[in-house]
């Protein structure tokens, strides 16, 4: 399928000005470029409640999150959100109407993370805050007004590479334990080596010389091939929760997306694989401008919603 004519004027006029390489400009420069997503994104729509936390991180050290509660006539599952922005850019309030979406359409609690962006805070501390949120979250779901008996976890982009590692870290640890993990165009394989990689990554908007120096801020030195990294590069996903994995058609993460959910299912776990004809990666945080991101994250509440028979109110 080729671009459809929104999406290809997009990109046209987001490549017209190309703007600096990254490492070029200053970080809060990089970091206040992502705001004219915000007039792109979802609408504000009205939730039960909508209430910021502190829970406690790694060694007791906080962790900010926002708890998005939709109306229902019983407390609602837990989905604990990890939000891309590569590790270094990009906040939950900046994703409110996302989330505000996502709560109300797939009849979930959504407990979107703020962890801390790099390269102020460096791999694998992320991970542990997402990892510690969650463990408060579940022995706290009567003061959150959720069911955390039925706990997900979720993220896009970088925020899916996070929440990939976090059920990992689940598994192996054994503390906690997801009844479903939703990755939504996550960063799979940071060795970026894939066809797709080769194929998209330079005109798409996604380029391996934007992650790549991401990447550098996160895990400096790092060994890529590090399944907390790379989770495609994990021994074996055994023993994983059943998962739901979303790709775009155009976009350069998609292959590392179809491997995983095809090696998911081979080590014996329920994997949904969601394909979105045309999607580019960024149309997620632009459904009003690129319909194709609207319909990907409606997909993702209707999964949501399919996983914990919440009954979606997408309209």
């Amino acid at each position: 399928m080729s671009l459809d004519e929104q999406t290809r004027q997009f990109i046209e006029r987001s490549t017209a000005r190309p703007a600096p390489s990254p490492d070029s400009v200053p970080l809060s420069e990089f970091r206040a470029a992502v705001e004219p997503f915000r007039r792109l994104g979802f609408d504000r729509e009205q939730l039960a409640e909508v209430r910021d936390l502190r829970c406690p991180g790694p060694e007791g050290r906080p962790v900010a999150a926002r708890l998005y509660r939709p109306q229902a006539d019983k407390p609602p599952p837990l989905v604990m959100w990890a939000h891309g922005g590569s590790w270094v850019r990009v906040t939950v309030d900046l994703l409110d109407g996302y989330f505000r979406f996502l709560a109300r359409h797939s009849g979930c609690a959504v407990l979107a993370v703020d962890y801390g962006l790099s390269p102020e805070s460096q791999f694998p501390t992320a991970i542990e805050e997402v990892h510690a949120a969650s463990v408060w979250a579940r022995d706290h779901g009567a003061e959150l007004g959720c069911d955390t008996g039925r706990l997900a976890i979720a993220g896009e982009s970088s925020g899916g590479n996070l929440a990939a590692a976090v059920t990992l870290v689940a598994r192996d640890r054994g503390q906690l334990q997801f009844d479903h993990q939703l990755l939504l165009v996550p960063v799979l394989d940071v060795r970026f080596e894939s066809r797709s990689w080769r194929e998209l990554g330079r005109d798409y908007l996604l380029t391996v010389g934007q992650l790549d120096w991401a990447l550098g801020n996160y895990a400096p030195g790092a060994d890529r091939s590090n399944p907390l990294l790379s989770p495609l590069c994990a021994e074996s996903l055994a023993g994983l929760p059943p998962a739901t994995v979303v790709v775009g058609e155009f976009d350069p993460l998609r292959d590392d997306g179809l491997s995983y959910a095809h090696r998911l299912r081979a080590a014996g776990v329920e994997a949904r694989l969601i394909d979105v004809d045309g999607l580019i990666h960024h149309a997620i945080m632009a459904p009003k401008a690129l319909p194709r991101g609207r319909e990907a994250v409606t997909q993702v509440a209707d999964a949501l919603a399919a996983a914990f028979k919440t009954g979606s109110t997408t309209s």
